[in-house]
Formats: C-alpha cells, structure tokens, sequence
C-alpha cells in the first residue's frame, strides 16, 4: 500500500481543508518536519483514520479528532487515494461531529446538527463498493491483507516502543509477539492441554475419594476372622487394589453363613411360639365362659329391677292421661267459637287499610303540590335576579376582551427582549470564566518560560564548558615531535590542560534534551493560553454587539442582570393578564348562552304556576273526602290494626293446639312405657335361658391358670425380635459390602482407564507449558515465537551491520545459555565483532541503542508482511530517535532508509533534527498558526 493523495478536512490541528500530494516526491524518503504539536504524526493518523477507523496510537477514536480551529460550517473527513499491487482505490471517511444545519430554526438562526459517521470507498474500475461501514471496513482489510493493529506496526515505527522491545524481558517480549504475530492460539493448546491435565488428575482424585468411600463403607461382623486380613488389604489401593476385592469376596460369604444359622434359629423359635400358643387359647376360652357366667348373673338382676320400676311409672302415667282427657272436653268449644268470630273481621280491615292507603296517597299529593308550587315560584325569582346579573356580567366582559390585542403585542416583545438578554448574560458568565482561565493559563506560560530559560542557560553553558574542553582533551595525547591538530606546530612549550569540572558529551545532549522537553511543554502552554484567549475574545465581541443593539453605545455588563429581571416580571405581569383576558373572551360566549336560557325559563316557570294552582284545589278535596270514610270504618273493629287480631287470633289458635298436644303428649308417653316394659320381659326371659346354657357348659370345669403361659409367650416374642434385627443388620451389612463391591469393580477399572489418559496428557501438559524437570521453562508459545524472533534478528542484522559498521550484531541467548528459572527463550544479547564477547543488550549506548531499536523494528515489519500472507506495505513512517546519532550513524541510518525505499517504497521521517533538516532534500513543513495547521512541501534539487 502505497499512499498517492491524502487530503484531511477540520481533522486534528488542520483548520480547513488539507491537501498532501505523495506525488510531488522523486525519492521515496522524506523528511516531516515542524513545531511540537503542528501536527506532524497526524498525516500518519489520518492515513489511518481514513484505512482502519483508528488512530495511529489507538489512543484518540475518530470522533476525537474534529479539529478545534474548524469553524461550524466546515466538514470533517479525510480522503485518502493509494495504488496497491498496481491499483488504484479510494477511501473517504468521516466520523460523528456536529456541523451548522443548513435550516434555521424558530428563532431564524442556524443551530448545530449531528452528522454521523460514514464511509465511502471506490474501487480501481471507478465503481462505489457497496456496503455499510462494517462491510467496507472488512472489504479493506481484505484488499491489504491486514488489519488495523498489524498496519501501524508495520508502517509506523515510533522510537519509545522499539526501544521498550530492545531492553524487554523475555516475558514481556512474549506478551507484545503474542499479538504481533498472532501466536495466542498456542497459548490457547497449552491452556487446554493444562485444563484437561487439571480435569484428569480431579477425576482420579474424585475416583481415589470415592474408592475410599466405598473401602470405609464395608462393614465385618464383630467376631470376623478375616477382619485382620481386610485391614491390611484396605490399603492397597494404588499397588494391588484386586486383592481388595478379594477380602471383600471372603467378609460376604462369612455374613451369608452367619445369616443361614440366624434362619434355622427362627425356625425352631416359631415352633415353639405356636405350641404355647395353642394351650394359652384354651385356656382364655375357659375363663371366658367362667365371666360370661358371672356376668349373666348380674344382668338378669338388674333387668328384674328395672321392670319393677317401670310398672310403678305405668300407673302415673295412667293417671294423667285421664286429667288431659277431661280438660280438653271442657275448654275445646270455647276456643273454637272466639276463632270463627275473629276470622270473619279480616274484610273489614282490608276495606279500612285501603282507605287509609288512599288517604297517606291524597295527602301525600297535596303535599308534592304545595312543594312544587312554591320551587316554581322561589325559581322564578331567582331567574329574574339572574337575568339581571347576567345583563350586567355581558357588559363586563365586553369591556375586557377589547384589551386581548394590545395585551398580545406587548407579551412578544418582551418574550423577544428576554430571551436576547438571557443569552447575554450566560455569554457574560462564559468570558468571567475565559478570564480565570486565561489568568491561570498565563501563569502557567510564565512559569514554563521560566524553566525553558533556566534549562536554556544550563544548556548553553555546559555546551561552552564542552567546547572549552575540547582543546585539553586533545592536548592529553599531543607528543613532542607531532604535528598539533590546531596550529601544526611540532614544539608544544604550554599544552592545554583538561580541568577537573569538565564536561561530557553526554551531560550536553541531555542538557539539549531537557531544553527541548521545557520548549515544548513552553508551546504546549503558549497554545493554550492563545486557545483560551481566542475563545474569550470571541465571547466579548458577541456579548458587546448584543449590548450595543440592546442598551446603545455605553453598554456595561451590570446593565443586563437588572434589565433582564424587570423584563422578566413585565413579561409574567403581561403574560398572566392576557391569560385572564383570553379566559374572559370565552365566558363571554357562554354568558350569552347562559341569557338565553334564563329567558325561556321564566316563560316555563309562568306556565307552570297555573298548573300547580289547579293541582293544589283538587288535592285538597280528595284528602277530606277519604278522611271522612275511614274514620266511620273504624268504629266498627275491635282492634287498632289488622295485626293486632292476627297476634290474638294466633294466640288463640295456639292455646287450643297446646291443650291437644298434651292429651296426645299423654297418650304416646303411656303406650311407649307400656311397649318398653314387654321389651324388658322378653329380654329378662332370654338372658335366663341363655344362664342356663352357660352352667350347663361349665359342669365339672375350673378355671385355669393364664400367667405362666403368657410370660412364656412374651418370653419367646423377645427371643424372636432379636432374632429379626440381627437378620436385618446382616442384610445390611450383605447388601452395603455387595453394593461396594460392584461399584468398587467399577470404579478400579474406570481408574486404570483415567491412569492411562492423564499419564498421556500431563507428559504433554508439561512438554507443551515448559514444566519438565531438569528443562529450560520454555512453553510451546515461546519455542513459536523464538522462530519469529530469530528470523526478525537476522533481518535486523543485515541492516544493522551497515548502520554501526560491523561493531556488533544482535544475538538471540543459545538455549544452554537460557535460564532454568523463571521464564525464558526470548532472551537478547550484543555479539560484540571487535572483542568477540556477548554482553547485554542493556550496555548499549543511546545512539546504539536507537539503531538497534530501527533494525529491530524494521526486521520485525519484514517478518510480519511475510507472514501475513506476502503483504505489500510499501509505506513507512519513522517517529524521532535521531537525535540521539552522531553524524556518521545518522548518514548510515538514512541511506538503509534509502535503500529500504528503493523506487517504490514510501519512508517518511518525523523529527525536528536540524541536521536532517539539512541532510534531506524532501521535506513535508508542518506550519502551525493561530487559525490551525498546515503543510507544504519543499523539494530542494
């Protein structure tokens, strides 16, 4: 990937839009050069952007990068144009950033809309690749044959990284070749070999616990004469776990002969129980009879009692039977007569209760009537009250709906006032705080030319030192006879001495170096002191253009805050009495309605009136005449109300009904005692019969003695129980050994199987993670990636070997060589060519150490762009590190540059090096203002 034409518009510190012509260039090496923070690395991010949706550091998204000196209007993308493998594409992206809308809003101005993130990329044969943004990402990724990550280090090579890599520990280069060269997934296999070696060591311990479970289960009888044998078997598990089996084979046979012996126990047992049981039987039958007899006795004697006194009740009973008779015959016809007499008044006191619901309705009319007429007429004052309110109510109203235009006119120009002054004054809060801003800023600016001076002084006056000791350090080896390099004089009366305070060429360069890290933290304060003040500037000239428009030509700030709160309470003043105008315009409508429908109202209400008079005069007629009628009727009853003779008449019937009742009381209690006393006869005749049954049985027998033969019986039962518990232990103990038993087979042949698998697997768990003992710790991943890594050496070398002159070459440490502990195999050492030594990476000088670091970082590019399938990345940039060169490395670095370049390779130098200024004739200036960034190229011939 060769880039042809970038063009970056409002994208980092370029303001507008930015054009950089790759094609203007003759050679491929080039210099980008300019101030600290012009924007400088910023070409190579937007080639970035522009490929991958990325910076090149990862650091900053898309969005991050709208440049902060674009105005509103201008569009941020970047177009990028480059030839790959012979083809022309080109990609324009741009990422989420608020622009100007091209509508103005309610207020007539242009607001700030959102424009989202896009990409658009056109193919060689001119035509647009279709597709949405994750489409055309993977379509380029597909065209170059690498993603984002693998691009920037191929193609961007900044110092501070290589230089990391260079002094890296074996483990730390592991972390950083694991994504360098995508070697993770054997990082995964010695992961997963380490987890499977995990799960089948658990497995065997999970077996081994289990085995054990079932070993501690088995249980042997207390008298077992192969207890101790079973002892020492138990333990045999790992050496001769058959054996185990074995005596387990022999604890279950001796339980089956003990169980044997327990059932022939039980059987004699049962034998005896029935035995004792048959004599026991007969002799509860005996004594049965014997308290069946004596209980019959008894029975028959309480029987006869009974029967005695139930005669006895037989005669009272009688007795009063014949007093109910009589009483009944006496009173009967009396009660029967009062009933008739009082049953033919019911008609009566229906005809009265009629009259009198008649008269409750009449009167109730004549009281509805009354009512109604006087509603109808206290309504018909009411309404004439009304009509006269609402007359005057009308005028009212009319009277305040002709303010609502006036009222409406004044409520928009102060709306319009208020919101002029509301963003008047957050304009006033916005410059205070610009001014705190720009008050700290300055200090900071100060305080940073400070330090840039005093670092600037110690600079200049170790460089002087320097110089000044550079005449003693030549005179240490002048000789009298040889020529002097200064003046050439072969006689040396007063040589040069080399003070004690001298100066070492190193002190000066990070002298240099700490004045160019205090200039640049001077910019970075400059920048933003002149960012701060721009911005507060630019609030004061729209704060004063409002004022001048608002107040005249003496406008203050203080006048905004107290005109803006009378506005404000003109404004609800105006607000609330257009409200209450605007309320009165519709209650003007509806009192006309409400007008209306008192009018014809009063005219119902007149008619009405002569209705309810009519309706009072015949009320008043009904009641009187219905009143009359049932007051002649009541005279003729004997009681107040209906009710009344049905509580007497129901009295009445229920004296007679209780008078029967007992008659028949009397006669049903007689005739159950007489049916109760032949029962009892019958029952005393039978249980006499029965007694004689019994003594017949029992002629000539005794009773017979129980005890003996029930404690012998209780005796046996015990005998039985035990037996049947030991009988259930043992089929406990029989069935929990027989259970162990199998699943001991079981599991020791599941063992063997697991022995065999995890003996395989943790031979290759510690081959593949380097755990092997009396080994180097060098897992699978590292053994791949010391493969790249070599392979990256030997590239690095045959381009270092020209950089330093054949002094030295990098080496990766021989394996005998590696240590045993901790983690190795990617191990860096210097072969020194001029004393034939190995010696650490870490003794190399800076300059060294930056040539290392380019070799480095150009051998591993190599590598990745072979590895990623041939790749063609004809495209790299280089971010500082010259510096720290002398002339002789620096020419030598840049014409491996040159020659990595060749006629189609792009090499693009960043750095602010004065020399290379000088040494290269193309070079791409990073200009950098108040107003943005820009670039222009200068090509010297």
């Amino acid at each position: 990937m060769r880039p042809v034409k970038l063009v970056m518009s409002a994208f980092g510190s370029y303001a507008g839009e930015e054009v950089i012509d790759f094609s203007e260039m003759k050679q491929g090496v080039f210099l980008i050069t300019g101030d600290t923070g012009a924007g400088k690395t910023t070409i190579f991010d937007g080639i970035t952007y522009a490929l991958y949706d990325q910076t090149s550091g990862g650091k900053r998204e898309g969005d991050m990068m709208r440049s902060q000196y674009a105005e509103p209007s201008i569009q941020t993308f970047v177009e990028l144009t480059f030839l790959y493998r012979g083809e022309t594409y080109v990609v324009r992206r741009n990422p989420n950033y608020k622009r100007t809308s091209r509508r103005k809003n309610k207020e007539g101005a242009y607001p700030l809309a959102k424009e989202a993130a896009s990409v658009t990329l056109w193919m060689p044969d001119g035509r647009e690749f279709p597709g949405k943004i994750k489409e055309i990402n993977e379509k380029i990724v597909e065209i170059l044959g690498v993603g984002g990550p693998q691009f920037t280090q191929i193609a961007m090579i900044a110092q501070g990284e290589f230089i990391r890599l260079l002094h890296a520990s074996s483990r730390e280069r592991k972390e950083i070749f694991a994504k360098v060269f995508d070697t993770e997934r054997y990082a995964r296999l010695q992961l997963k070999l380490r987890e499977e070696s995990k799960e089948l060591y658990g497995k065997l311990e999970d077996n081994r616990k289990l085995c054990l479970h079932e070993i501690q289960g088995v249980q042997c009888l207390p008298e077992s004469q192969f207890l101790l044998e079973w002892e020492e078997n138990s333990r045999l598990l790992e050496t001769n776990p058959v054996q185990i089996l074995e005596s387990l084979g022999k604890l279950i046979q001796e339980i089956q002969e003990r169980e044997s012996e327990i059932r022939r126990q039980e059987t004699e047992n049962r034998r005896k129980m029935e035995e004792n049981t048959f004599y026991l039987r007969q002799a509860r039958e005996i004594n049965q009879l014997f308290a069946q007899e004596r209980e019959a006795e008894k029975e028959i004697a309480d029987r006869t009692a009974l029967l005695q006194l139930q005669k006895s009740q037989e005669e009272r009973a009688k007795a009063a039977l014949w007093e109910q008779k009589d009483k009944w015959e006496s009173q009967a016809p009396e009660w029967n007569q009062q009933i008739a007499e009082w049953k033919g008044l019911f008609p009566k006191y229906g005809q009265l209760k009629e009259k009198l619901h008649i008269l409750q309705q009449a009167e109730k009319m004549q009281e509805e009537v009354e009512k109604g007429w006087d509603q109808s007429k206290e309504r018909l004052e009411g309404i004439y009250v009304l009509i006269q309110n609402a007359e005057m109510r009308q005028k009212e109203l009319e009277e305040i709906i002709g303010k609502i235009p006036a009222l409406s006119e004044a409520e928009k120009e102060l709306t319009a006032k208020q919101s002029v002054l509301e963003e008047m004054e957050e304009t006033c809060q916005k410059v205070r705080t610009y001014e705190k801003s720009l008050e700290l800023e300055q200090k900071k600016v100060q305080a940073a030319l400070t330090f840039y001076q005093e670092k600037s002084q110690i600079y200049e006056e170790k460089n002087q030192k320097f110089v000044e000791e550079q005449v003693g350090i030549l005179a240490q080896d002048l000789q009298e006879g040889q020529p002097c390099p200064v003046c050439g004089s072969r006689k040396h009366p007063q040589k040069a001495f080399l003070s004690s305070q001298a100066v070492t060429g190193r002190q000066v360069e990070q002298a240099k170096k700490e004045r160019e890290e205090a200039d640049q933290k001077l910019n970075q304060s400059r920048e933003q002191f002149q960012k701060v003040q721009e911005s507060c500037e630019k609030e004061k000239t729209l704060l004063q253009r409002d004022g001048n428009r608002i107040f005249g030509e003496n406008f203050q700030p203080e006048y905004i805050l107290p005109a803006l709160e009378e506005c404000r309470q003109k404004r609800a003043e105006t607000s609330h009495q257009l409200a209450q105008a605007r309320e009165q315009e519709d209650q003007c409508e509806e009192q006309k309605k409400i007008q209306q429908q008192l009018t014809e109202e009063r005219e119902l209400l007149l008619k009405q009136q002569e209705a309810w008079n009519q309706k009072q005069y015949q009320a008043k007629l009904q009641v009187e005449t219905v009143s009359q009628a049932s007051q002649l009727l009541r005279k003729e009853l004997p009681f107040e109300t209906e009710e009344e003779l049905k509580r007497q008449l129901q009295a009445a019937e229920e004296r007679r009904k209780q008078l029967e009742q007992e008659k028949i009381q009397a006669e049903k209690s007689l005739q159950e005692l007489q049916q109760e006393i032949a029962k009892n006869q019958g029952m005393l005749e039978e249980q006499q019969k029965n007694q004689n049954l019994l003594r017949n049985r029992l002629e000539g027998k005794e009773q017979a003695e129980e005890s003996s033969l029930q404690e012998r019986e209780d005796q046996l039962k015990k005998e039985a129980g035990k037996l049947e518990q030991e009988k259930l232990r043992l089929a406990g103990l029989q069935s929990g050994n027989q259970q162990a038993k199998g699943r001991l087979a079981k599991l020791q042949q599941e063992r063997e199987g697991l022995k065999g698998q995890y003996e395989i697997i943790s031979n290759l768990d510690k081959t593949a993670n380097g755990n092997l003992t009396q080994h180097i710790r060098m897992d699978f991943q590292t053994y791949i990636q010391r493969r790249y890594f070599r392979y990256m050496i030997a590239e690095a070398n045959r381009r270092l070997m020209k950089m330093n002159g054949s002094k030295f070459l990098l080496q990766c440490r021989e394996l005998e060589h590696l240590a045993k502990q901790g983690e190795a195999g990617l191990d860096l050492d210097i072969y020194d060519l001029i004393t034939d030594k190995v010696r650490d990476v870490k003794t190399l000088s800076g300059g060294e150490s930056f040539l290392a670091a380019l070799a480095m970082a150009l051998g591993m590019a190599d590598v990745i762009q072979n590895t990623a399938g041939k790749v063609q990345i004809d495209t790299m940039f280089i971010d500082e590190g010259f510096g720290s060169l002398d002339e002789e490395a620096r020419n030598k670095a840049v014409l491996i540059l040159r020659e990595l370049a060749g006629n189609t390779r792009l090499v693009g130098i960043i750095s602010h090096v004065t020399e290379l200024k000088e040494q290269m004739d193309q070079k791409l200036v990073i200009s950098k203002s108040d107003k943005g960034s820009s670039a222009k190229w200068v090509i010297e011939n």
